[in-house]
């Protein structure tokens, strides 16, 4: 029976205009017959249109259930560009907040322990200051932590950028859609 009802619904939904028509030419066909039981009788104009009077209502009928129906598919369709909009932007949410983890956890792991040698250099720079080649080793220390730094630093800004363009991306797509 839910196989039945399934299938007559999407014929509903798919020819909502085709049912109608039935309908009403049903009901046509069934006003047609009573009247022609009645043929004996004398009619005059108001009869026929007592005769007939549901009918235009059925036509009043079918094409407020066609508005009800058409409204019914944008509401549906809208309500999965919400559902999907809404993924999207947890997934978004998920993954920053990922990035922000694995980058504060960088940081934590990876510049701690550059202070500690920036502090170290510094203090050998104070008491080998004469030293040339020493500096020159002292300066290649201090620019692989620059770069450690700036690369670490760059990561975030990859990555925010990346979650804005995504998220314009999901606007533009959503924006097109309507």
């Amino acid at each position: 029976m839910k196989k039945v009802w399934g299938v007559c619904k999407t014929i509903f939904d798919r020819y909502p205009v085709v049912i109608a028509a039935l309908v009403i030419g049903v009901y046509y066909i069934l006003a047609e017959f009573n009247l022609f039981q009645h043929k004996t009788e004398q009619r005059n104009f108001l009869d026929y249109l007592m005769q007939f009077d549901s009918l235009i209502f059925l036509w009043i009928a079918a094409a407020a259930l066609l508005q009800i129906q058409k409204l019914r598919k944008a509401h549906k369709r809208d309500e999965e560009q919400k559902r999907t909009m809404e993924r999207v932007l947890d997934r978004q949410q998920i993954y920053n907040t990922l990035v922000n983890d694995i980058t504060a956890l960088l940081q934590d792991n990876v510049n701690n322990p550059l202070a500690v040698i920036s502090v170290t250099t510094q203090e050998m720079r104070r008491k080998f200051e004469r030293d040339n080649e020493i500096l020159r080793w002292l300066d290649r220390i201090d620019g692989a932590m620059q770069r450690i730094h700036h690369t670490i630093r760059d990561l975030q800004a990859y990555e925010s950028q990346k979650l804005i363009e995504s998220s314009n991306e999901l606007l533009k797509s959503h924006q097109t859609t309507k």
